[in-house]
């Protein structure tokens, strides 16, 4: 089997292309070579999916027995990989995102209809979710029935470049008193990029399924107050204090969903909403959570990346604010009283902390 892997040295692309190599498979990669290294063993061919010209160069590389796309991001340019690759590929297998399907989202199924865009937008003719839409629309009015759309939910693992669990990992490091969006028993649904890339090789080389598929973790795969135990866990951290504030005094605070927290996704419980049932039945399986978060650590404190500052952007949680909001929610006064065992007061979230200490 013949891969054409467009990316291939990010966070999805790399364990996709080092299975695919060590299951015996010929890839190739294409890429601007700005993002990562290259994979010994996989044939690299350098350009630029943006410029006609690489495009054409890279068709006549070919043919692939699939194509699988981890860099697409604007209709335009997703439609005119598809065009180029359409007579050197059996297959196109794109990875969209759940958030083609809009927000808020409630029960998504595999043929939940992504938002409406034209499949040849550009960047500024809508925001992400609509972009990756478009992205889908393009793959499938080019490649019809050998089309694969794949939509994940929320992806970590080791080469995270979007410091979700590094950030929580970092923090976890830094010990003290953590300020984290409550209930602790906040449900959290993720998957593996490795366990992904596993799902797709398998997919491809097998029966020729078409049409869109959710990937995601089981539903009760996990909860952020686990999450977070399994961070302090990873890191060796001695002593930490967990403070569990709630969603209206963080919102009050400017404190952003997914932006300020990561994997804080407030109220849309239609996040974690999702049926995974026809990608389990195709073999899609989850390894532990523990696993996932004990490998990342491992990866950012060999790389060089553990510390690495991913409080970017203007509603970033930078230690400083993390303390100032520390104080306020310590001495806010709004009467809620005296939380109880769950951490509610008079029907309120009030703030449970999970006061953790570990001996050496």
């Amino acid at each position: 089997m013949h891969v054409l892997v467009l990316g291939g040295t990010g966070f999805l692309g790399r364990p996709l292309v080092a299975r695919a190599l060590a299951r015996g498979l010929r890839v190739t990669t294409f890429n601007r070579g700005t993002h990562g290294p290259d994979h010994p063993g996989a044939e690299v061919v350098r350009g630029d999916r943006t410029r006609a010209p690489d495009l054409r160069r890279l068709a006549v590389c070919g043919p692939w027995d699939a194509v699988v796309d981890t860099s697409g991001m604007l209709p335009r340019d997703v439609l005119a990989s598809a065009r180029e690759l359409e007579g050197a590929a059996g297959r196109y297998a794109f990875v969209s995102s759940l958030a083609a399907l809009g927000w808020p989202r409630t029960a998504v199924t595999d043929d939940s209809r992504p938002r409406p865009c034209p499949s040849d937008a550009g960047l500024d003719e809508a925001d992400f979710d609509t972009l990756k839409a478009g992205c889908e629309r393009a793959v499938t009015q080019v490649f019809g029935p050998r089309s694969l759309i794949v939509r994940p939910g929320l992806l970590l693992g080791p080469h995270e470049d979007l410091g979700r669990l590094p950030r929580w990992l970092n923090r976890a490091a830094r010990g003290g008193r953590i300020l984290a969006p409550g209930p602790p028993d906040l449900p959290l649904r993720f998957l593996d990029a490795r366990d992904l890339a596993r799902w797709l090789l398998d997919v491809l080389n097998g029966p020729q399924p078409a049409g869109a598929f959710n990937v995601t973790g089981p539903p009760g795969q996990t909860t952020l107050g686990e999450l977070l135990t399994h961070c302090l866990d990873a890191v060796g951290t001695i002593g930490a204090e967990t403070v569990w504030a709630d969603g209206a005094f963080l919102r009050a605070h400017d404190i952003r969903p997914w932006l300020g927290l990561p994997l804080w996704a407030a109220d849309d419980a239609g996040a974690w909403s999702v049926d995974t049932s026809r990608a389990e039945a195709t073999g899609l399986r989850t390894r532990p959570v523990a696993e996932t978060v004990r490998d990342t650590w491992a990866w950012m404190t060999v790389g060089g990346t553990a510390g690495r500052d991913y409080a970017a952007g203007a509603y970033a949680l930078t230690p400083a604010r993390e303390d100032a909001l520390l104080r306020a929610w310590d001495t806010r006064t709004d009467g809620a009283g005296t939380p109880d065992a769950n951490g509610r007061a008079g029907g309120r979230e009030t703030g449970a902390r999970d006061v953790r200490v570990r001996q050496a």
